[in-house]
């Protein structure tokens, strides 16, 4: 029987991948992005850090912001990288959200995966929100910045 880990492997890259490619998303594994010339637009599937074989729990970060502001604040803090990783907060100055804050009750939120249960489901949950509450999000808060 595959370990937990395992089973979310398989979900990301059988169940997630697939329909956040569909949609334009690049990326594998954990770490997704929209391209843009003008925007950072980032999913990054953060695993809780007691996660092991028997359990995995998981929620998305989402990061969504102009690639002018990104350069404006590596200019301030000169040791930020090139390229802004969805899984690291970076401050109040750029927007970045946990799934959860997205969602109609706007608590933080994780997913539940565990070997030998199927992650139809919870695949399905996940896109559901990201469908429904982050790419409506991420398309007002850009908006917003223009």
């Amino acid at each position: 029987m595959d370990s937990a880990i395992e089973t979310f492997r398989s979900m990301m890259w059988e169940g997630i991948a697939p329909e956040l490619r569909r949609i334009g998303f690049k990326g594998s594994g954990q770490s997704f992005s929209l391209p843009s010339d003008e925007n950072w637009v980032l999913l990054g599937f953060q695993k809780m850090m007691s996660s092991n074989s028997q359990a995995v729990r998981f929620t998305v970060n989402v990061t969504a912001f102009p690639k002018q502001a990104w350069a404006e604040e590596r200019q301030a803090r000169d040791f930020l990288p090139e390229r802004p990783s969805p899984n690291t907060w970076y401050g109040y100055n750029l927007w970045q959200r946990r799934i959860g804050h997205l969602l109609p009750d706007r608590q933080d939120h994780w997913w539940l995966v565990t070997p030998g249960r199927s992650t139809e489901s919870v695949a399905g949950e996940v896109l559901d929100a990201i469908h429904t509450y982050v790419l409506p999000a991420i398309e007002a808060q850009l908006g917003a910045a223009e």
